[in-house]
Order: C-alpha cells, then structure tokens, then sequence
C-alpha cells in the first residue's frame, strides 16, 4: 500500500463506543475495566473508526487528498479462542489491514484534470495488492458502508474483506466531504 501512495498510520486500540456502534454494528463491545480516557472506553473490532478519525483530522488542517491505511489487531468476544502468544481466553485477536482514500485521485498536477478518488479506484489498489491472486467481488452490506455501493471480496471461496463508499450518514456525522 506504501508503494501504492498510501501513508500508514497507527490509531490507538481503544476507541469510542460510538464508533463500535456506527461503523461495526457493535452494539456489545469489549470494555475496558480502567480505559486511559472515557472516550477510549472500549476494545475496536474494526479499524474503520481510527481511519475516519484520521481523514477527519486532515480535513480539519485543509489536507484534501487522504490515503491512508493500518495494519493491526481487532477485538472480539470469542469463547472458542485460547490463551497463546496473541491471544487471551474468550478473546479474538485477528490482525486486520484496512485503507482509505478520499479527495482527488491523484496529486494535483498541470497535465491532468483533477477528479475525485471513486470507487473503482480503490478497487484497482485492492486487486495489485492481491496479486496475484484474482479477487471477485460481490454485492454486500456493511454498517459502515453506503448501502448501494458496498462490495464483499473473495479470493476462491472465501470472503476476505469488503470494499466501499462511507455510508452518508457518517460522512455527515463526523462532518466529511
């Protein structure tokens, strides 16, 4: 993704319940016994939330094009996980990688007339990073994407992210183009 012209960040594990609630569906997130500040009161389950907060972050400082991703662990209620070197009984800690890209396509320049990133464009990011593997890609549903613009990703026959548009309701929420 680095070659790509994404910028990789690193966002705390703990985060808002809101977050949970709006972009997970999260409605019963792992709570911290003593969180370090109340708005970091819960374990995420996605890294969608600290992405938002960083496209949030750089619109507020006048950055228009955002490309960013993480990689890292997710929490979840698991009574099948054991206890091991990353992991802790009842817990599920699968390590995630997410991307998001907002504002132009690319960097502004004299040759080329400026256009939003859209879709397809982070479609084409999503199969070079596959590669070589050959990823299919399926209508689907997620809280925290547009409903009609949300794709789950398969490689063979199993799903292994999803792919779309922030939903309207939380680009006006938390105030995004």
């Amino acid at each position: 993704l680095a070659a790509r012209d994404y910028q990789e960040v690193v966002n705390f594990s703990f985060v808002e319940a809101g977050w949970e609630h709006d972009f997970c569906g999260n409605d019963a997130p792992i709570v911290l016994a003593n969180p370090i500040a109340s708005q970091m009161g819960v374990m995420r389950s996605s890294l969608i939330g600290g992405l938002v907060a960083n496209l949030a972050t750089n619109l507020k400082r006048q950055i228009e094009r955002v490309r960013v991703f993480e990689v890292g662990r997710c929490f979840a209620h698991d009574a099948q996980a054991a206890a091991g070197h990353h992991g802790v009984e009842g817990f599920a800690q699968p390590l995630r990688i997410a991307a998001l890209a907002a504002g132009p396509a690319s960097p502004e320049q004299w040759g080329a007339a400026t256009r939003k990133v859209d879709f397809y464009d982070l479609k084409a990011d999503l199969e070079g990073l596959l590669a070589p593997r050959a990823a299919r890609f399926e209508a689907a549903t997620h809280p925290a994407l547009h409903p009609g613009r949300c794709a789950a990703v398969m490689v063979g026959s199993k799903r292994v992210g999803v792919l779309g548009e922030l939903h309207p309701r939380w680009t006006q929420k938390y105030e995004l183009d």
